[in-house]
């Protein structure tokens, strides 16, 4: 019988792919003593989140289990818009096999919060821990400072259906939050900035934008080949934006985001601003690139420094040459050197250069780079030079570096004047 509080809400979450990921385990005995602590494997974790999360993040470590599988809540984080949640699944058998039907993952905190979409990211930590991470936005509203958070979990084909209510203060983590209103317009889309906040998740520009006419052409799908930095003293970050919902008077609302830029880095920062970088390429265009270029890529000639897998140049349709002219690894950074014929193609290399860890096929488990972990800054040095830093690496990882190969169209891109957002 599944628990009375997740029935009451699985209706309309039963046929959203997002709530869906199974784990597929094989029934073994009870594991003893629900309140173990978190092993070696896990508390020793370098991972971002740990990183990004650890002196906010509130220790929670409680247990269930139900037929040889433990479920415990580990560690919970929130800001008034934010909600992340760690949890941990553990075996006395192997948790290689995953199979994707029939599991649920739930989340829930404040009033009606049970509606709202549940990211999740998984990774094994070895044959028999799983960490999962679920995590929800509410621009809409707000999470309460204090409350009691709901996790439930449903392993269907495993007979596993476990419930907890938490009771939780947030009141550190909402103490640390600076909000800012802010005036500015980016024409190309019709946006109006109105306010950017800052917390220990990262930084957030909201903005706001009229319900588009059915009549009228619409540019926005071109935002998605453009780029909106973040410039925060001299360091500029690539943002990423949460989507958009229908607020009050039909008036679009959404926000772009920054992860890495987080409230200590930005509370005795004064120089803040935006630089819109607008890209023509249609929907249709960028298709027909794309096949094009998947040809190309066979190709390509990569040179490795220092563990670090790259393409040396890249040749812009304008007839100019880029390069990467140096590649740094210390411990868990590494620095890439980039630079093209004007300030606009070392602009979009900067902040159009992709990373990722070599893939392995004999390894049981692989890692993504997380890119919220770069940013990038000039080059004191060299003319037209940036310098992209990567943190938070792995040291035992070849990394590999490629372009989006859009950019390569650099006459289809525009830099616009900086929006100033805080002196």
């Amino acid at each position: 019988m599944v628990n009375k509080k997740l029935s009451r809400s699985l209706g309309p979450v039963l046929g959203v792919m997002g709530f869906i990921l199974a784990i597929g385990v094989m029934e073994s005995p009870v594991l003893a003593d629900d309140n173990v602590e978190v092993n070696s494997a896990y508390t020793n974790s370098t991972t971002a989140a740990a990183v990004m999360y650890k002196d906010y993040s509130i220790n929670i470590n409680k247990s269930q289990t139900q037929n040889g599988i433990r479920v415990t809540v580990d560690k919970a984080i929130a800001t008034e818009h934010k909600l992340k949640v760690t949890l941990k699944l553990e075996s006395e058998k192997s948790l290689e096999k995953i199979q994707h039907d029939n599991s649920i993952f739930m989340l829930s905190y404040g009033d009606n919060d049970n509606e709202r979409y549940t990211s999740q990211n998984t990774e094994q930590i070895n044959d028999k821990t799983m960490l999962l991470t679920l995590e929800k936005d509410n621009y809409e509203g707000e999470y309460p400072e204090k409350g009691e958070i709901r996790v439930d979990v449903v392993l269907s084909n495993y007979k596993v259906n476990i419930g907890m209510d938490i009771p939780i203060d947030f009141t550190e983590s909402f103490n640390n939050i600076i909000k800012k209103d802010i005036s500015g317009k980016i024409p190309e889309f019709n946006y109006t900035l109105n306010k950017m906040e800052s917390d220990f998740t990262g930084t957030r520009i909201t903005y706001d934008k009229p319900k588009r006419d059915d009549d009228t052409e619409d540019t926005s799908n071109s935002l998605f080949n453009s780029v909106i930095i973040l410039k925060a003293g001299d360091k500029m970050y690539k943002t990423e934006s949460n989507g958009d919902y229908m607020g009050k008077d039909e008036v679009i609302s959404g926000n772009y985001e920054v992860k890495s830029l987080t409230y200590n880095k930005v509370k005795d920062e004064n120089n803040i601003s935006i630089l819109p970088v607008i890209c023509n390429i249609s929907d249709k265009e960028l298709s027909e690139i794309y096949s094009k270029d998947n040809k190309k890529q066979e190709s390509i000639n990569k040179e490795t420094t220092n563990n670090v897998s790259y393409e040396k140049t890249i040749d812009f349709t304008d007839g100019t040459k880029g390069e990467i002219y140096n590649i740094e690894r210390n411990d868990n950074s590494i620095k890439v050197y980039c630079k093209g014929a004007s300030e606009k193609e070392s602009i979009l290399m900067a902040s159009n250069i992709y990373a990722n860890y070599q893939y392995i096929k004999e390894e049981k488990y692989h890692d993504f780079y997380k890119a919220f972990n770069m940013s990038f800054y000039k080059d004191p040095k060299e003319a037209f030079g940036y310098i992209l830093e990567l943190d938070n690496v792995k040291k035992d990882k070849v990394v590999e570096l490629s372009f989006d190969t859009l950019i390569k169209y650099v006459d289809r891109y525009k830099i616009e004047d900086e929006i100033k957002l805080a002196k």
